[in-house]
């Protein structure tokens, strides 16, 4: 799915509970984590929920383009492991630079996202697309 897919999916779902199911089927778009990437260097800081996440750089050929960035999430809770499903959206398969020049206010308020969260909720999530930026950055120059 891609942004434009969420936003016309979230049209047309007339409720938020429709909605949260749908968030929670995101979370099956995850691209896996292992275990053994559980750990703090890839926990994301100011998420009440333990979230983690990582990203490798593809430069396999047959990517168009090659250099883009598969991010990798989990959480311990199924409705932020949606969440976060939801929120790389607009970032993923991307390369760092395109990630960087993604401005994702316009996706979270089409969606209504910011409103329908906590107040905790929308710290963490602000939280957890700085560190997308942060990895982008950090992938920049390999």
């Amino acid at each position: 799915m891609d942004s434009k897919d969420v936003l016309d999916a979230f049209a047309l779902l007339d409720n938020w509970e429709a909605r949260y199911e749908l968030i929670a089927d995101l979370s099956r778009e995850l691209l896996p984590l292992a275990e053994t990437e559980k750990h703090d260097g890839n926990l994301v800081k100011g998420c009440n929920t333990r979230t983690w996440l990582t990203a490798n750089l593809s430069n396999d050929p047959a990517h168009d383009p090659p250099g883009v960035l598969d991010y990798r999430a989990d959480a311990e809770t199924p409705l932020v492991r949606g969440l976060v499903a939801l929120l790389l959206v607009p970032f993923q398969h991307k390369t760092p630079d395109e990630v960087l020049q993604t401005d994702v206010r316009d996706y979270i308020a089409k969606l209504g996202l910011a409103e329908h969260l906590s107040p905790n909720r929308r710290v963490g999530m602000e939280h957890f697309i700085e560190r997308v930026y942060q990895i982008a950055r950090a992938m920049q120059d390999r």
